[in-house]
């Protein structure tokens, strides 16, 4: 159905494209769930979310005393935020992020010892 063909009386029409609307995003969450998934599964994807959450500023205050970059650093953090939504929602998400976790802390341990 064209923008020109849109009868707002037809209900049925509406109905059919809200539907079809809806079958799409879930596809496409799907997707990126199965991506988020992916990358999670191996040490290497978890060492590349672990630096993304870091460098997306996740585990740290927005506010800095400077407005604009408050602003910038909340919408960094934002998308760490529906990253890890998005771990916690696939199969075994939190048992991947409990891994993730504690290679990253290893790592950070075998740094120190070797530096």
């Amino acid at each position: 159905m064209t923008t020109d063909d849109f009868n707002p009386t037809d209900l049925h029409a509406i109905d059919e494209r809200q539907r079809e609307t809806a079958k799409q995003s879930r596809f496409e969450v799907q997707i990126e769930l199965d991506d988020v998934a992916w990358l999670m599964s191996g040490k290497r994807g978890r060492r590349f979310v672990w630096r993304l959450l870091g460098d997306a500023r996740l585990y740290q205050q927005s506010f800095d005393g400077n407005t604009d970059w408050s602003i910038f650093y909340e919408g960094k953090r934002s998308i760490a935020l529906k990253l890890l939504a998005q771990i916690h929602s696939i199969r075994n998400g939190a048992e991947l992020y409990a891994e993730m976790v504690n290679e990253a802390k290893a790592a950070r341990l075998k740094d120190k010892a070797n530096g």
